[in-house]
């Protein structure tokens, strides 16, 4: 998996948004793992304010993949860890320029981002 983030937007969130995405990229273990990618994913950008002064307020967003959909299909080999034309899936417009200053999203000039992927127990 390649999770992109574009801080300064892209698509409809371009010039005003943080942007995340996820894409999953073909690798050696391909014939092993079930098809099509249906595990839900998470994107969180952390608050980094003091806990001891306020609870953090982290920004959240959570979804199951389309099984229908072309990018949670097993990857071809014409599909390259390269290949820019596809970003995956994402949220153009995960958080305003606007918001992330009302808190501590940026902290020294770093934020951090958190995607995860829940993989039931079998």
């Amino acid at each position: 998996l390649q999770v992109s983030a574009f801080l300064n937007g892209n698509g409809s969130g371009e010039s005003s948004h943080l942007s995340v995405y996820i894409r999953v990229l073909p690798g050696e273990y391909d014939n092993l793992l079930e098809w099509p990618f249906s595990y839900r994913v998470t994107f969180s950008l952390l608050d980094q304010s003091d806990p001891s002064l306020s609870k953090p307020q982290h920004i959240t967003e959570t979804f199951h993949p389309d099984p229908n959909w072309k990018n949670f299909q097993k990857p071809g080999a014409s599909r390259s860890s390269l290949d820019e034309s596809t970003l995956g899936f994402g949220y153009p417009k995960f958080i305003s320029h606007e918001d992330i200053r009302k808190r501590n999203y940026v902290r020294d000039n770093a934020i951090f981002i958190k995607a995860s992927v829940e993989i039931p127990q079998k």
